[in-house]
């Protein structure tokens, strides 16, 4: 290794700097590949809006330029539809699950982790090494070092971090039980596991902490903290005790080559000068000699065993830091991954931060819309003036229509499904009813990019107070604020409509009980 890095420090330092450079890249790729379309498109001669303004085909559907479509799908790929009552409904979940305000663990904490380990486990991977590959040349057993290092490495980083999240997990476990135990009981403590898909209010009469149960899970577990434990000791332990029997081995060395430096003459005998000492003399100067080595040897001993004994502590203190960073960044419900991934990864606190999102992206493609169009007419590529203001198509209008048909795909599913589960006989034989309930479009908006797509539940929810039926009639495309505000107030009607069912069945049940006491 030490030869690599004296003949070639150039290539050396060049991976290196890839490979941290691709690290982050990679922690910030939703910004890199937004900056670079926007980049891209902007750049003269060969960027995308002046290759784009030289085709003037148009789309036989849409009567749009072809070219204004590519950039508006381009854009798009940088937005998802979305509602508002979807965003809410990840919010619930994170809250119910009580990972409200946490995130995953971020990529520097990964590599800062990596990197401590590596370095602690490089001192013991050495000493091994020697052992792990005898008779090796002395590059081949510092090659064998660092892959040793490495295995170690990953061992420890990926324990530690699982072990975190864990306790964290458990911890959550065992404060909802105290809950549930100091409260008396009073309700089962899991009724059911809740997914992400599922509506979150079904469960909104249960105690707080039967919501977390129900998406976090009902038993602590300590498996993996169990085998970190020990998997820490053992390297701990048997680091100290190779590096001990390292030092009594170097130990033994150096006193023998010392004795054997202090001895001179032959036969026993110690010769100052051509003169023998008596026999008497000879004695005390070799008392005086093993004296010197004795305490040589323990003081390179003791210094030696406390060294060890430090970096045992360090080592041990590094595990615990990692599993510090598993505990503090990580989720415990069982889908709140998907949901901070679904909101934004932590960017979106509210839906307005959404909506001013969705204008900053809208915005930018509206420019280079703009940009496309005056370069089509400096070129005189555009045709009449009055065929080319046909032929323009806003970023606003894309989308628009993008919406009608996710709306138009959303109605066909639901009438489907609600005709293949009506009856039995509904798939062999279905029926269409003289007159088809109206399905109105979900209001949608975008997300950051690289989220998740997500369905409209809104939409569901109100389809099936209809009448199932295998025909729609699509209601044409309102504003969004209408639409928003439409479904909220059907939505909320229902809601109130079913409380009030509720409540009068609770009457029922309570008058029939009456009725038996009496």
């Amino acid at each position: 290794m030490k030869e690599i890095l004296t003949t070639y420090p150039v290539a050396v330092w060049s991976v290196v700097s890839v490979l941290l450079a691709a690290i982050v890249i990679s922690a910030l790729w939703d910004k890199v590949k937004w900056w670079w379309m926007n980049t891209w498109y902007s750049f003269p001669l060969i960027g995308h809006v002046a290759r784009l303004s030289k085709d003037v085909s148009t789309d036989y559907q849409t009567g749009a330029f072809q070219g204004d479509l590519k950039l508006c799908r381009d854009y798009k790929k940088f937005i998802q539809l979305r509602n508002e009552h979807d965003f809410n409904e990840k919010i619930t979940y994170l809250t119910k699950a009580g990972d409200l305000g946490r995130s995953g663990t971020p990529v520097f904490i990964w590599l800062l982790t990596t990197l401590l380990v590596f370095v602690e486990a490089m001192g013991f991977s050495y000493v091994l090494a020697g052992y792990t590959i005898p008779g090796a040349s002395e590059n081949t057993q510092q090659m064998g070092a660092l892959g040793i290092a490495f295995l170690i490495s990953v061992l420890l980083v990926a324990l530690t971090h699982f072990a975190g999240h864990e306790l964290y997990r458990s911890g959550k476990i065992k404060q909802s039980r105290r809950s549930w135990l100091d409260g008396g009981r009073k309700s089962d403590l899991f009724t059911k596991e809740i997914a992400l898909a599922e509506p979150q209010s079904v469960d909104n009469h249960l105690p707080v902490y039967t919501q977390l149960i129900n998406r976090v899970g009902a038993h602590p577990q300590y498996a993996i903290t169990i085998a970190t434990v020990i998997f820490v000791a053992m390297v701990a332990v048997g680091a100290t005790y190779v590096r001990g029997k390292v030092l009594e081995k170097t130990l033994t060395q150096e006193v023998a080559g010392l004795s054997l430096s202090l001895n001179t003459g032959s036969g026993g005998e110690l010769k100052l000068d051509g003169l023998v000492l008596p026999t008497d003399d000879q004695a005390r100067v070799q008392e005086s000699k093993d004296k010197v080595l004795h305490d040589t040897q323990n003081l390179d001993r003791d210094g030696g065993w406390g060294t060890f004994i430090v970096l045992a502590v360090i080592f041990v203190f590094l595990q615990f830091l990692g599993v510090l960073f598993g505990y503090k960044w990580g989720f415990a419900g069982k889908q709140s991954a998907d949901a901070f991934r679904a909101i934004g990864k932590g960017r979106f606190t509210s839906y307005e931060d959404v909506r001013a999102h969705y204008r900053n992206v809208a915005d930018a493609a509206q420019a280079q819309l703009s940009s496309l169009d005056q370069r089509r007419q400096e070129s005189g590529r555009s045709g009449t003036s009055s065929a080319a203001q046909a032929n323009k198509m806003s970023f606003k209008e894309f989308m628009d229509r993008e919406r009608s048909e996710d709306v138009r795909d959303l109605n066909s599913q639901h009438q489907h499904t609600q005709a293949y589960t009506a009856s039995p006989t509904a798939a062999q034989a279905p029926t269409v009813p003289a007159s088809a309930p109206v399905v109105a479009p979900t209001t949608t908006t975008v997300v950051a990019p690289g989220s998740a797509a997500i369905t409209a539940p809104v939409l569901t929810e109100i389809a099936t107070a209809s009448t199932p039926a295998l025909s729609t009639v699509v209601v044409p495309a309102e504003s969004e604020d209408d639409e928003l505000a439409r479904l909220e107030r059907q939505l909320a009607e229902r809601k109130d409509a079913q409380r009030r069912a509720k409540i009068e069945q609770m009457k029922k049940e309570l008058a029939n009980l009456e009725g038996e006491q009496s």
